[in-house]
């Protein structure tokens, strides 16, 4: 949608009518009075705000919130509107014109925009506001490549219904026959929201999510007669379980069952499977306590040894002393662990008894992979447990007990590379594997490259690319026996560097 432009094809005329009282004034005068109650209700509760070259902001609540964060910061000394043209669509009032704004002593700016009005209804509010020339930004997610239609499921069980005494909340992405048309939601207005607040974010900083559409339906039969892979996933510390999306979608479009947990206290929101959310307090004292664990010059040399040196020695002893000094961080990978058990024997249940997802896991052919505290989780589990048959740590220090056991399981550790030689060395791990174990580094990847949120703006859908083919050619590998050269990576994409043990 280009300023400037209709919002789509249509047989109107375009007017020119400087004497007319455009629709756009009572926008102009809220904003002048910074009345945050009357921005509110200029726009439509889904209405869409969007500047050049940045994610949109969707719906009324977020956008007032936004006029609110800019009347705080940006100090407007004028604001204005001059309208050029409208336009009469039989859905909409579209007005065309200039922005006018000066911010304390500078000299005034111009910026086009474009309005579109709702053509009933008293105020006319604004359904798309669109500020400059640039085409607005749609956030979409990649589209799975496998032969596969993607369905999904959220569970979610009380305390007083699991036997470990603590909330039980996943979400489940599978192979499916979808029988009608209705898309499960990405990420609703209300998880948008908490996600924000939760990690000191303006209210409105995520709210673009809900314009997320997924390429998953909503809990359509699993494929029958047919038993899948099982995929375990753990998200990053305040993460939530629909936070890596695309490569959930993109993996059980090739014929995997995929399962996203929450944790109680520690993920930043869990889904209940009627939609709405449970938050938790970042200042709570579970929570702030590990914030504060890993802060200090001590532990953060600790780090800097095991993202600087090569020497086998001196990987172990680093990571010794940082587990020795990280006792919340690996109760945390411990409980997390736990909860993997749990929620794989309450899987088990489901194969026999749930009608959507009954007879389709095959739990000979389970693997675990997460992001950050949920891959430590993921080496937690990679021995000792014979129901584990392969795991993947993604930019995660390893906490927990793996420093004193051996990975029983074919391994991968994938560590971002954003600056020099700077990454996570997994060299002790490796060396005393007892099978199969890779390192990959990923040059130019921070640790947030790890979730969906990279993939939105233009351009950047290449990391998410590269993350579902490393991902998906690992576990093809070794759950699925599938002939995979794994050095293929390196080749296709450049970024890559990719060893492994002798084993």
């Amino acid at each position: 949608m280009i300023a400037g432009c209709p919002l789509g094809p249509s047989t109107a005329q375009a007017t020119e009518e400087p004497g007319r009282q455009h629709l756009i004034r009572e926008l102009e005068h809220a904003d002048k009075r910074m009345d945050k109650g009357a921005i509110r209700i200029q726009f439509k509760d889904d209405a869409v705000l969007s500047f050049p070259d940045e994610l949109p902001f969707a719906g009324n609540d977020a956008i007032a919130s936004l006029y609110e964060y800019l009347w705080q910061t940006v100090k407007m000394k004028s604001v204005g509107y001059s309208v050029d043209r409208t336009e009469e669509t039989p859905e909409k009032t579209i007005e065309y014109g200039r922005y006018f704004f000066s911010k304390g002593d500078t000299a005034q700016e111009t910026i086009a925009f474009k309005a579109a009005f709702e053509r009933t209804g008293s105020p006319r509010r604004i359904a798309e506001l669109v500020y400059g020339d640039t085409e607005m930004i749609s956030p979409e997610l990649l589209k799975p490549t496998g032969d596969y239609a993607v369905g999904q499921a959220t569970h979610f069980y009380n305390k007083t219904g699991t036997k470990t005494g603590r909330v039980m909340a996943f979400q489940v992405w599978y192979p499916a026959k979808p029988d009608d048309e209705e898309k499960a939601v990405y990420q609703s207005a209300e998880i948008s929201r908490a996600a924000a607040e939760f990690l000191g974010l303006p209210s409105f900083a995520l709210s673009f999510t809900s314009l997320v559409e997924s390429n998953s339906f909503n809990q359509p039969p699993v494929v029958s007669k047919r038993k899948f892979p099982v995929l375990i996933y753990n998200h990053g510390y305040s993460g939530f379980t629909s936070v890596y999306q695309s490569i959930f979608e993109e993996l059980a479009s090739h014929g995997y069952i995929v399962v996203s947990i929450g944790h109680e206290n520690e993920s930043s929101l869990l889904i209940i499977d009627d939609g709405t959310i449970i938050t938790t307090d970042p200042k709570s004292e579970f929570y702030a306590s590990r914030a504060q664990e890993l802060n200090g010059p001590e532990i953060n040399s600790i780090q800097e040894t095991i993202l600087s040196s090569d020497d086998l020695q001196e990987n172990d002893g680093a990571y010794r002393q940082l587990v020795k000094l990280s006792p919340l961080h690996n109760e945390s990978t411990r409980l997390w662990a736990s909860d993997t058990r749990a929620i794989i024997a309450k899987l088990r249940q489901l194969d026999t008894r749930d009608q959507i997802l009954r007879g389709a896991f095959n739990f000979d052919a389970m693997g675990v992979f997460g992001h950050s505290v949920g891959g430590a989780a993921a080496g937690q589990l990679a021995f000792g447990d014979n129901e584990i048959r392969a795991g993947i740590n993604l930019d995660g220090f390893q906490f927990g007990d793996l420093i004193n056991n051996r990975l029983g399981i074919p391994f991968m550790f994938v560590s971002s590379n954003q600056q020099a030689n700077s990454y996570l060395r997994a060299k002790s791990f490796m060396h005393e594997s007892e099978t199969v174990c890779y390192q990959v580094t990923i040059k130019g990847f921070s640790h947030g490259n790890f979730t969906d949120l990279e993939q939105f703006m233009p351009g950047r859908e290449r990391a998410t690319k590269l993350q579902r083919d490393l991902i998906l050619a690992f576990f093809n590998k070794y759950l699925k026996n599938n002939d995979v050269d794994m050095s293929d990576l390196e080749r296709k994409f450049p970024e890559v560097t990719l060893s492994k043990n002798s084993k």
